[in-house]
């Protein structure tokens, strides 16, 4: 007996085990699911071989994409919403790739700088000091500042919290019962502006204690708006080790990079749809150019910081032209419109897109702020 013999007698069943649709002893793989007709068990080799033959699929999608990418600007994209979608890797898992694999080689560059032996001694000799400072700052309970927690002590008190009545008059600091008629939004505005106040004339930064001073009640919202209200204040300060508060919100900021970029996609493929609303292609249709565009310009930043690592040549200049060219032909292949109409359409996106996406990082660095 043949082995094919064996295996349709032995290993095929009469019902897709993953589907449970009925099947014939002939049947290979299952009509409505596609799942191999095998009652074998999964063996090492069986796992091994599955895995392989996955990899090597998403492989050679993964290589014809990025080959296309670089040959073909918008081609890849056109050819994938006409049906073509085995042959190239999805846009939208593609990117999420792409940028993750950036993302992580350009923190990793980040540890190899040109620092030296004298640099990384005195960094190690800041730091002790640093932390010899705070561990004085714990046995004294100074320095300490915790808005997170509202039950907290007293931290720190570096000066008298009582405000001159002529300061309270010239700028006021509402009470809750003062504010108690206004609406959501006025009553929140007067309550910032009571704490920056506050804040200007006294040194006690303790919340319980400051509401307290205020008549405040000590509400989550309350407490909330006065912690805000504190890292604003302190956004142009230096702490002990000479950072700035800005600065260190920024680099909160940047390690959300990646999910910002994601976000702002699909506000920045509205106005692809808007301006080629003649061309009756649906939403996904402009996203997929929209990411495919983005997966080239990350595989164009890598190769740069890649050439640039190794051999200290600034190629800045040929990518922002590339990326010119690159957007240009990738409008014209996928839209396939006359060169002239291409052009303008060029020049308004080069325009409405930079808008669009600014409004769009105005919003995330708000919504940051707030979650910060």
């Amino acid at each position: 007996m043949s082995e094919s013999t064996r295996e349709i007698k032995n290993y095929r069943g009469l019902k897709c085990l993953n589907c449970n649709h009925p099947l014939d002893i002939s049947d290979k793989f299952c009509p409505n699911c596609g799942q191999k007709n095998s009652t074998k068990k999964l063996s090492l080799k069986d796992f091994v071989d599955e895995f392989l033959s996955n990899f090597y699929a998403y492989d050679s999608k993964v290589k014809n994409t990025i080959v296309k990418l670089f040959t073909k600007p918008g081609v890849a994209a056109k050819e994938f919403i006409n049906g073509k979608r085995q042959t190239y890797a999805n846009p939208f898992r593609f990117y999420l790739s792409v940028s993750l694999i950036y993302f992580i080689f350009s923190g990793m560059e980040s540890k190899f700088n040109d620092e030296t032996i004298l640099d990384l001694d005195q960094s190690i000799i800041k730091k002790s000091e640093e932390k010899k400072q705070e561990n004085e700052s714990t046995k004294t309970n100074d320095n300490q500042l915790n808005l997170n927690d509202p039950k907290s002590p007293v931290q720190i008190n570096l000066g008298n919290n009582e405000i001159k009545k002529d300061t309270v008059k010239e700028q006021k600091l509402y009470t809750e019962k003062q504010i108690a008629n206004f609406g959501f939004f006025k009553k929140t505005s007067r309550k910032i502006q009571t704490y920056a106040n506050f804040f200007d004339h006294s040194k006690t930064i303790n919340p319980s204690k400051i509401l307290d001073t205020l008549k405040h009640e000590k509400s989550k919202w309350n407490f909330y708006l006065l912690k805000k209200t504190y890292q604003f204040k302190k956004l142009d300060e230096e702490d002990n080790s000479g950072k700035k508060g800005f600065n260190k919100f920024f680099d909160y900021f940047t390690d959300k990079l990646p999910f910002i970029l994601f976000i702002s996609l699909p506000f920045l493929t509205i106005v692809f749809a808007l301006l080629y609303f003649r061309k009756k292609m649906n939403y996904a249709e402009h996203m997929v150019l929209v990411f495919s565009f983005m997966s080239f310009i990350f595989l164009l930043i890598f190769i740069n910081e890649v050439i640039f690592l190794l051999f200290n040549i600034s190629l800045d200049w040929l990518v922002n032209l590339i990326v010119i060219f690159y957007f240009y032909k990738s409008l014209r292949n996928f839209y396939q419109q006359s060169r002239w109409k291409t052009i303008l359409k060029f020049v308004i996106l080069s325009i409405l897109l930079p808008i669009t996406a600014s409004f769009v990082a105005l919003f995330i660095l708000f919504i940051g702020f707030l979650l910060y």
